[in-house]
This record gives C-alpha cells, sequence and structure tokens, in this order.
C-alpha cells in the first residue's frame, strides 16, 4: 500500500545545470583524492571557484488535477431507463450518456398540447363570433317565447303558486345583486392576486436574467481559456519548428563554455525531439478542446437567454389573465345580463299573478318578458365579443403555450449528456433505480490536460509570475518528468495554511498516459537561471556581522600542495564578497574572487566533493 507523503510549506532551492563537468574537482590544478592509511585527513578543503550555469526553483507539492471535472445531475428524479456509457469511456460534448423514465413526462407534452389546442379553439371561436348553430338556436328560442305569450291559459295550485314566489324572489334577488355591482371582498381578493401575479412576474425576470447573465459570464470565461490555449498551441509550435530546423533545446539551447570559450550546443536526441513533437499535438488539441468549451458556452448562454424570453413570456400572460379577470369583476354585469334579470322578474312577476288568477294580463306580461328575454339572447349571440373576453381566451392561450414548453423542457431533461468532451470518471447509475441523493449520478472529468494547486509562501510568492516553466516529478511514477507551466497565482492568501501561503495553479499537458488524477507530485519552478557564472561550495561563505566573507591561505603556495602535505591549519586571510544566486550546495560570487582564487572551506576533507550536483528536493 502506497504511504502518502506528508506536506511541507513550499521552499526555494536552487539546482546546478552543468555541474557534471565539476563533479570531483577540489583543490586548484589537483587530481582527485587518493586516501593513504598513513596520511594526516586534514578537517578542511582548499578550492578554485568554477564556471557554470545556476538555475533558481521554487519546490512545492500537491496532488495532480484533472483539467474540467463535472457532478452530473438530472433536474427532476426519476427511475432510470438507460446507461449508455461505462466507466472510463470517452465521450463527446452533448453526447447522451443516461435517460430517465420518460413515460410521464410525455402524457404531460400531449396533455399540454391537448390544453394548447383547445385554448386556441376557443379563441377563435371568441373571435369569429357566434356560429350558424347558435344564431339559429338564438332565433328558435325567441319564436318559442313568442308562441308561448299566447299562451293565457292554465289551472293553477298550491304547489304551482309556492313555485312561482320561489321564483319571484329568485329574480329579484338576482336583479338586486346584478344591479349593486360587484362584491368590495372579491374586488380586494382579486386585487391581491394581481399584485401577487406582478410581483412574481418581477421575480422571474430578475432570476432568468441573473441565470442568462452567469451564462454570458461562463462564455467569458471560456473565451479567456480559448485565448490561453491559443497561446500555448503558438509557443508549442514554435517549440517544434525551432527543433526541426536546429535540433537544438529551445529552451536551454547551450549546455554552457567549452575551454574555449565556445557555447557547448544542447542537442536533442530522439526521444527529447519527440517530446517537443508531442507537446505541438497536445496544444493543439487542447486548443480544440477550448474552442470546444466556448461552443458549448454560447449554446448554453442562448438556452438562457430563451428561457428568459419564455419565463418572462409566461408570467407576463398570467398577470394579463389575472388583469382581465379584475377588469371584468370592476365592470359588473353588462346591459344584456340586467335586461335579462328584469325580463326574468317581470315573468315571475306576470306567473304569479296569472296563477292566482287576477289578471290576465300578467300572463301576457309574463309571455311578453320571455319574448323580451329571448331578443335579448338573440342579440347578444349576434354582437361581437368583448375586449375583455377576448382578453381572457388569448392569456388562457398564452398560458397553456407556456405550459407545455415547460413540459417539452422537462422531457428534455429526462436525457442527461455531457457538457463537455471528457471521460466517464465516475459512474452511479443502473437501471431501474432511482440517482443516488447523496452522490453525483456521473463525475466527468476531462483527461486532456491537468493542473496542480500548490501552495507558496510569502518569500517565494513574490518571484513567481504566469507562465513560468516548471518540472512535475511524482511519488508514483519517479522517471517521469512533466514540463508544466504557472498558469494563475491567487490574489488573496490561504486560510487553510499555518502559514502565509499563496495558492498558485501549474498546468501540464497529459504527456504520460500513466499519469492519473489524484497522484502525489511536486512542482520545481524555475524562478531564475544565470549562465556561466562563478560558483564556489556555499561552506565557503560565511556571514561576519554583516560582511559575507571568505577565507584564503595568505601563501598561495599551500593551495599547490597536495592535500596530505599541506598544513592542518594554514594562515589565513578575510576577502569581501558580493553574492548571486545559491543553493544547498553552491553560490554565486558577482564581486571579491576571480577563477584563479583559492577559497578556503571550514569542517570537510579532501575526500568531499563540495561540487557533488544539485540538491535533492525534500
Amino acid at each position: 500500500m502506497t504511504k502518502q507523503r506528508s506536506r511541507i510549506p513550499a521552499r526555494t532551492i536552487l539546482t546546478i545545470a552543468g555541474l557534471l563537468a565539476l563533479v570531483g574537482a577540489v583543490a586548484v590544478g589537483l587530481g582527485a583524492f587518493r586516501p593513504t592509511s598513513t596520511a594526516a585527513r586534514r578537517s578542511y578543503e582548499l578550492v578554485a571557484p568554477r564556471r557554470s550555469s545556476i538555475i533558481a526553483t521554487v519546490n512545492a507539492t500537491g496532488q495532480m488535477q484533472p483539467a474540467r471535472t463535472a457532478n452530473l445531475s438530472f433536474v427532476s428524479p426519476n427511475r432510470v431507463a438507460e446507461v449508455l456509457v461505462q466507466v472510463g469511456e470517452a465521450v463527446q460534448a452533448d453526447q447522451p450518456i443516461a435517460r430517465l423514465d420518460t413515460r410521464e413526462q410525455q402524457i404531460r407534452v400531449a396533455q399540454a398540447a391537448a390544453q394548447v389546442a383547445q385554448a386556441q379553439a376557443s379563441y377563435e371561436k371568441l373571435n369569429a363570433g357566434a356560429s350558424v348553430a347558435e344564431r339559429a338556436a338564438a332565433e328558435a328560442q325567441l319564436a318559442q317565447a313568442q308562441a308561448q305569450a299566447q299562451q293565457t291559459r292554465g289551472s293553477v295550485t298550491t304547489a304551482d303558486l309556492q313555485a312561482a314566489e320561489a321564483q319571484l324572489a329568485q329574480a329579484r334577488e338576482q336583479l338586486r345583486i346584478l344591479e349593486a355591482g360587484p362584491n368590495a371582498d372579491d374586488l380586494r381578493a382579486s386585487e391581491a392576486q394581481l399584485q401577487q401575479t406582478q410581483a412574481q412576474l418581477a421575480t422571474q425576470r430578475d432570476q432568468l436574467s441573473a441565470a442568462k447573465t452567469n451564462a454570458e459570464f461562463q462564455v467569458g470565461q471560456a473565451v479567456n481559456t480559448l485565448t490561453q490555449a491559443q497561446s500555448r498551441a503558438a509557443s508549442a509550435a514554435s517549440n517544434w519548428q525551432y527543433v526541426q530546423d536546429t535540433g537544438l533545446d529551445p529552451l536551454r539551447p547551450s549546455l554552457g563554455v567549452d575551454a574555449r570559450g565556445g557555447d557547448i550546443a544542447n542537442q536533442l536526441n530522439e526521444a527529447q525531439r519527440q517530446q517537443y513533437a508531442d507537446a505541438s499535438v497536445q496544444a493543439e488539441a487542447a486548443l480544440n478542446s477550448a474552442e470546444q468549451a466556448v461552443t458549448q458556452a454560447t449554446v448554453v448562454a442562448e438556452t438562457a437567454r430563451q428561457n428568459e424570453i419564455n419565463g418572462i413570456q409566461a408570467a407576463e400572460q398570467t398577470v394579463a389573465q389575472t388583469q382581465a379577470r379584475l377588469d371584468q369583476l370592476r365592470g359588473g354585469a353588462d346591459a344584456g345580463q340586467i335586461a335579462a334579470a328584469r325580463a326574468q322578474l317581470a315573468s315571475a312577476r306576470a306567473n304569479l299573478a296569472k296563477l292566482q288568477g287576477e289578471q290576465r294580463g300578467g300572463a301576457l306580461q309574463a309571455a311578453q318578458a320571455g319574448v323580451d328575454q329571448a331578443r335579448a339572447n338573440q342579440e347578444r349571440v349576434d354582437g361581437a365579443a368583448s375586449t375583455s373576453d377576448l382578453a381572457v381566451a388569448q392569456a388562457q392561450l398564452q398560458s397553456a403555450q407556456a405550459s407545455l414548453d415547460l413540459a417539452e423542457l422537462a422531457l428534455d431533461e429526462a436525457t442527461l449528456s455531457a457538457p463537455f468532451s471528457g471521460t466517464i470518471a465516475e459512474l452511479n447509475l443502473k437501471p431501474g433505480e432511482l440517482p443516488s441523493a447523496t452522490r453525483a449520478p456521473v463525475v466527468l472529468a476531462d483527461l486532456s490536460s491537468f493542473y496542480v494547486d500548490v501552495a507558496v509562501d510569502e518569500i517565494d510568492v513574490s518571484r513567481i509570475t504566469a507562465g513560468q516553466p516548471v518540472t512535475l516529478t511524482l511519488d508514483a511514477l519517479p522517471d517521469v518528468a512533466i514540463a508544466a507551466t504557472v498558469e494563475r497565482i491567487a490574489p488573496l492568501a490561504s486560510a487553510q495554511s499555518a502559514v502565509t501561503a499563496y495558492q498558485v495553479r501549474v498546468s501540464a499537458p497529459r504527456s504520460d498516459p500513466r499519469v492519473r488524477p489524484g497522484m502525489s507530485t511536486t512542482a520545481d519552478i524555475i524562478v531564475a537561471e544565470q549562465q556561466n557564472v562563478l560558483l564556489v561550495p556555499r561552506r565557503a561563505v560565511r556571514n561576519d556581522r554583516g560582511r559575507l566573507i571568505v577565507e584564503t591561505p595568505t601563501d598561495p603556495a599551500v593551495c599547490q600542495l597536495p592535500p596530505e602535505q599541506r598544513p592542518e591549519r594554514p594562515e589565513l586571510r578575510q576577502i569581501d564578497v558580493r553574492t548571486g544566486l545559491s543553493n544547498e550546495v553552491v553560490i554565486q560570487i558577482t564581486e571579491g574572487l576571480d577563477e584563479s582564487s583559492c577559497v578556503y572551506v571550514e569542517g570537510v576533507d579532501s575526500r568531499f566533493d563540495l561540487f557533488g550536483g544539485p540538491p535533492q528536493a525534500r
């Protein structure tokens, strides 16, 4: 079982390039140490400064993470009908991943479509006016009333009188209600409902506008990512072209200088050339992925804009419908309804008078009232629909259409599709079961590239800028070195860190298929590099009350002696120096020494290699 490596704060380490030529160099002009059983070992060493290259890095640790991940879930829970992918399978953007049982959604779509058809028919009927059959019925009703006006005879019973009196009371009350107008409580309730629908319209506008703004912001982020991918693709293509033209490493064309002072060309072998070719291809693939992401974000933004239009239209239709009902309630009964109620009252009075036998003229009046009522009904049928009736019918049609749109959207959302191209990293779906409420049904990961978030302390973070090269080494794959780049630096310090540190994101292409998300990695961020500089062992430089000094023998001849012939404690003098880059092994001297100097190093013997190569990361 692999042990998890403990994390430590980022620290600066400096590695030396080109010191292989210096391995074994000790005293000026001397060969390798030759130990003897009788020679006294000296606890110091005399060395000459050497010229080479030095590279400064900031070292930090983290874990490999995929370029993008998404936890995909269904909008509405339902039983899973089919799962179309497997864990580890590569999918394209918009590719279906799984489907729910959509029988209920299909029924809702059919119901909503039927309601739209019904509302459309009602609106068209009202707008077109009464049909021929309805006009004929009104004419027949009028003819019947006219015929009944001639009936003045009939016998009267107690039950007839009671029924006639009840009819009269009912007609009187109906007329009173119509003439009194709408009830105050009904008006207040209708006005409150209108205010509620208007508030819901404002809320709908705000929510849908926010969703649209967020989608448009995602488009902007995708465009920024595309710009970065274009820059990296151009850089990778330029490097590969340079390799093809010169055969040299474009990042470090020279390994230093030879004995004659000329540059040592850093010729690439076939494997190294292939790495630059692969990097160019991968950068082009990342560019294509970024272009697809822009397309996907644009589609999402367009969907958000359409959702805003549809949602606001539906809310506005509800407001219009509520307003129409309030207008109708405020308008009260029209003239035809009042006329009909009065005719009904007259008919009831006449019928009662007829049944009471006091006047035969009452029966005629009742019959005439029936004629008036039938005629009023015919006039209503022949007349055009009112504006408020048309508004209500149109609002009902728009509401039905909005319900159909929502039903179709719910049907579409029953299919889970990939928002971007990637690999199925986790799949928690089984046909016939409900999706888990605690785990994401599908986790999609973009493994075309990786990133590592590392914590860099406040001392080192000022030396890091976006675009600096990085070398990633993995605990699980120690033989793999991945070329990466600093992508961004967090503007605020990390709150989780015990020391003041900032999160730095390092991005890298997937150059090796064995690299997996979650692997522990060490990032060496190259922050500075010097070529052909004067170097001495770091142990040779010490701080004496603010002065940086080195010690050299007062007698230069001591430096020419073999180690076993040197005095146990030579006489020394101090030289002030100025330094540059340093690491755990060597330090750069900018002033105070030259290559002919002889430097005293305390605490080691001649067997110790003071130029022992680059330090190892801790």
